[in-house]
């Protein structure tokens, strides 16, 4: 789901994304009303990517089965991560023309969804994660 929806975002170029049945075993909610993993995947888009907010430029495929987008509302810098592949992956990001001194982040895995995952700090425009294998990672910058 989740590289699903990067490629509509960064390779469409779309200007939303719309699920039209949400209360549906195949839909981000399930029908018990608990948020699936589908769900889960489009909140890192939803929750974070404000209403305002731009595609800016970003290295789309920066490794083999990792797919990066980032998006700019106010002062405010969003990355979201999705590394497909079944091995952890360490990634450097480097934020342009930004002052960020750290960024939070969540995550969306086997198990957890979209769980708050603490504050990386950012040294010369640039940080270096784990992307845990077969996940979702939110950067909000502060």
């Amino acid at each position: 789901m989740g590289e699903h929806i990067h490629r509509a975002m960064v390779d469409a170029e779309f200007q939303a994304y719309i699920w039209w049945y949400i209360r549906r075993s195949y839909g981000p909610m399930r029908e018990d009303g608990q948020i699936s993993k589908r769900g889960a995947n489009m909140a890192h888009f939803a929750r974070f990517v404000r209403p305002g907010y731009v595609r800016i430029g970003a290295t789309a495929n920066p490794a083999s089965n990792v797919y990066v987008s980032a998006y700019r509302g106010g002062d405010s810098t969003v990355v979201v991560a999705i590394n497909k592949g079944t091995s952890a992956v360490s990634q450097q990001f480097t934020l342009a023309n930004g002052t960020a001194s750290r960024v939070s982040s969540w995550l969306t895995d086997a198990s957890r969804n979209v769980a708050p995952q603490g504050t990386t700090g950012v040294s010369n425009g640039s940080f270096t994660v784990t992307l845990p294998a077969r996940s979702v990672m939110t950067f909000v910058t502060a």
